[in-house]
């Protein structure tokens, strides 16, 4: 189905997009390109002060949550000293039951790795510096090879071709191509 027949049938008319004819008009898409990036950060402020006056809701909500946790720690603690085997399950919002105490080991790492470097508790692990290797290698004729001229496996020469882009002055008057 061509573009006029799916106009047609959806009965509405055919628009041509607009293009760019000279440099003024080049000019005038980046002043709506700026336009719509300000009509953006307007968005993004709202959006932030939104979510701003929410948050202050929920730290409210949170601070309140925590000073009942306060409230019904220090009932706990009291009827524990009472009953060492006391427990509270009778409510379908909260419970109160006590874990079991338990050791917690915190290692020191490079002790360890002294005292055990011969052994399988020990892994060596290797890690290719690919910024000081990729400073001594070069592509030529779509290889790689290194400084004394020896081929390079391992290595892919990747062509990637030139790219318009498109930039603007961010906030901090840098020029950048990423929006935001």
């Amino acid at each position: 189905m061509t573009n006029q027949a799916a106009n047609q049938e959806t009965s509405q008319p055919h628009k041509e997009r607009w293009h760019i004819e000279d440099d003024q008009g080049l000019k005038w898409a980046f002043q709506k390109m700026e336009q719509k990036r300000q009509e953006a950060q307007g968005y993004k402020k709202m959006m932030q002060e939104a979510f701003d006056f929410y948050q202050a809701k929920i730290d409210d909500c949170n601070k309140d949550i925590e000073n009942f946790k306060q409230i019904v720690r220090q009932y706990a603690d009291e009827q524990l000293c009472e009953d060492p085997n006391w427990d509270f399950t009778d409510s379908p919002f909260g419970r109160i039951v006590m874990s079991k105490p338990k050791v917690d080991m915190q290692p020191d790492r490079a002790k360890l790795i002294d005292q055990y470097k011969d052994t399988d508790y020990v892994k060596q692990k290797y890690s290719l510096d690919w910024g000081e290797l990729k400073r001594s290698l070069k592509a030529v004729d779509g290889h790689v090879i290194n400084s004394d001229g020896e081929l390079i496996e391992g290595v892919k020469v990747v062509e990637k071709p030139a790219q318009i882009e498109i930039k603007h002055k961010n906030a901090n008057g840098r020029w950048v191509t990423k929006e935001g």
